[in-house]
């Protein structure tokens, strides 16, 4: 028998975060999903952090007690999220693991749990360092051991800024899904839309999708406004109300795009055409579109006219070129600048610090890696090599190798969150060598002529985000197997004229 006491697993509870559903979970609903004996856990930064703590904080001993676990769908208070997550108490609490509270919420969601579990996972979030938990994480221990993982994978500086960081638990897409496997789920199970498209709305809000065109952000914020308010009606939804509401659907920087200013309620600029363009759509997707139909077509934009959507986003630093000019001095020096990096199947992006300015963009396919600066007492660092090599482009390797014959750029990524964009590109690569894999049995097969067909289509022209274009960048440059350029940190490993 249970014991009645309550664990609440503090974690704190934001007042925007304040409706949610309370479900009583009784432990042996779980029972026939888990598995018996010792499960293997892979070697993982979160989990080589977490080592220490593992266990210290699990009572073992005695009655099992319930624990409170307040998961949540979104951040950003937005009036079109009803119902903002859910609270489940969960028997023998302490030593649950994500795997026993994704089968809790698919239950809860009526969603087939396989599906449910490829497409999401649990995140543990605070304004200092966002974790994807894996099914068999332990939330209450990974908690515990917070500011653990604070010391190893930020660089904040320590004392009172780590012990105030609160982290929360949410629902959000799983950063492993590639976008076409999304899609083939989401065709069989329209319902996970809904929780798709909560996670793209803050992803939206937050300014973490870049590259959306003019046209592609007015067809984006019609579906919203669509989805968010209902069909278009003639007799409430005018230029007025998108007026009113239009920073409850975009980004206030994209807002400007689009909604006029205003002074005493007029117009003080010529952007009208553009609310009375999105009214148009909104009363076009009112005729024509279902709910489904609607999110659908968001995502699909997202996926195809953005580098970052459903991207996992990583502090760290890279060197810029700040330029000089003085009547005694003229060049260039160096700086080192906070980016984010953005990990997703297809991508890494690299933006500044307040996510307004893209600085580059690299097809994962086109670029490998060498993590370095593991030690102790050293601060990591990545050498992305970005060029293209067949093996590279199939999956079979992310070496770095300089041929001759070849222009390679090396760009240096530095910082303690490194170690896990090692971790999330690995992970990618792996799964881009499978679909290879697969493609290759499938084209031997006579049951089957076409391997796997992509369902999306990227859009983008990043020509203008490459490393070439990009002259604000440190890089390192190889041609012909020989430094011909070199600059900033590099220095430090490479001088020109070296040979590898």
């Amino acid at each position: 028998m249970a014991a009645t006491q309550t664990v609440d697993v503090r974690f704190v509870e934001p007042e925007s975060l304040s409706r949610r559903r309370n479900v009583q979970l009784p432990v042996e609903n779980f029972n026939e999903h888990e598995q018996t004996g010792v499960e293997f856990v892979p070697f993982t930064p979160i989990n080589q952090a977490l080592r220490a703590t593992h266990n210290q904080s699990t009572d073992t001993l005695g009655p099992p007690k319930v624990v409170k676990f307040r998961i949540y769908l979104s951040r950003v208070e937005n009036p079109a999220i009803s119902e903002n997550g859910i609270e489940l108490n969960i028997e023998a609490g302490k030593t649950a693991d994500t795997k026993k509270l994704m089968f809790h919420l698919a239950k809860e969601y009526d969603i087939d749990l396989p599906a449910f579990s490829e497409m999401f996972a649990i995140w543990m979030i605070s304004p200092l360092l966002e974790v994807q938990l894996k099914p068999y994480h332990r939330p209450y221990e990974c908690r515990q051991g917070w500011e653990t993982l604070l010391n190893r994978f930020t660089d904040a500086p320590t004392g009172r800024s780590l012990i105030a960081d609160e982290p929360i638990l949410m629902l959000r897409r799983n950063a492993s899904l590639t976008c076409d496997r999304e899609f083939e789920l989401l065709h069989q199970y329209p319902q996970c839309g809904r929780f798709l498209i909560i996670d793209a709305r803050e992803m939206l809000l937050l300014g973490r999708l870049h590259f959306l065109s003019l046209d592609d952000t007015i067809r984006v914020a019609a579906l919203l406004f669509s989805l968010q308010f209902g069909d278009f009606n003639e007799q409430q939804h005018d230029v007025a109300f998108i007026r009113s509401n239009i920073e409850e659907i975009l980004p206030e920087r994209t807002c400007e795009s689009i909604a006029s200013k205003t002074i005493f309620g007029k117009a003080i600029n010529k952007k009208t055409a553009q609310e009375e363009r999105l009214i148009n759509c909104w009363k076009a997707c009112s005729r024509n579109l279902n709910e489904y139909e609607k999110e659908h077509e968001i995502l699909q934009t997202f996926a195809e006219s953005s580098s970052c959507y459903g991207a996992a986003w990583f502090s760290a630093r890279i060197e810029k070129k700040v330029s000089r000019a003085s009547l005694r001095n003229f060049g260039q020096t160096f700086a080192e600048v906070e980016v984010n990096v953005g990990i997703n199947d297809r991508f890494l992006t690299i933006v500044d610090a307040n996510f307004t300015e893209t600085l580059f963009v690299q097809s994962l396919e086109e670029m490998s890696w060498q993590l370095e600066g593991t030690k102790e007492d050293q601060t990591p660092f990545l050498i992305l090599n970005l060029s293209c090599d067949e093996d590279i482009k199939e999956g079979f390797s992310t070496q770095i190798n300089i041929t001759d014959n070849e222009t390679t750029l090396f760009l240096m990524v530095t910082g303690s969150q490194t170690p896990l964009i090692d971790a999330l590109l690995k992970t990618m690569t792996g799964r881009r060598l499978e679909r290879a894999i697969s493609d290759s049995s499938s084209s031997d097969s006579s049951t089957s002529s076409a391997g796997h067909a992509s369902l999306i289509q990227s859009k983008l022209n990043l020509k203008s985000c490459s490393a070439s274009a990009n002259r604000k960048l440190c890089l390192a440059k190889f041609k012909d197997g020989k430094c011909t350029e070199v600059a900033g940190s590099f220095k430090s490993f490479y001088c020109q004229g070296q040979t590898l």
